[in-house]
């Protein structure tokens, strides 16, 4: 059952969502070293509102976001097997990128992660199971 985007809008949509997070938290971390100006406080909003319609577009409105969160009596074999796929794939990613984060953390002895990173993680975690059935299945 086609959910109304195609493969190469979903893809665009994954890539404006995770590029949008990136920024916020590159704007956010520059306002917070006293970078502060109008100018990177209107960039960190329309990040973040950016990022709240590219998760709507991609994961709500094509279901992916229910589809990966919904319980395993309520899916068919199919969906079974996608959403097993893409979480397999997605705990791979994730815990590779986490990894990354906490080294280059640690090397440029920035301290403990703050709560805003550890967010970003956990929407990561969260939308990443979608973001892979978003990028590889041709209809969902």
């Amino acid at each position: 059952m086609k959910q109304g985007l195609s493969r190469t809008s979903r893809r665009v949509g994954v890539i404006i969502n995770y590029f949008s997070l990136v920024l916020f938290l590159i704007l956010f971390y520059k306002l917070k070293n006293g970078s502060w100006n109008y100018l990177i406080g209107l960039g960190e909003a329309v990040a973040l509102v950016i990022v709240i319609v590219s998760f709507i577009q991609t994961h709500v409105k094509t279901r992916l976001w229910k589809l990966t969160h919904a319980k395993i009596d309520r899916l068919d074999e199919r969906e079974i097997q996608v959403t097993h796929e893409s979480l397999r794939y997605s705990y791979s990613i994730f815990s590779i990128i986490c990894l990354v984060i906490i080294y280059i953390n640690a090397v440029a002895e920035a301290g403990p992660i703050n709560v805003l990173i550890a967010a970003s993680l956990l929407y990561f975690a969260h939308t990443l199971p979608a973001s892979v059935i978003a990028w590889t299945e041709k209809e969902i």
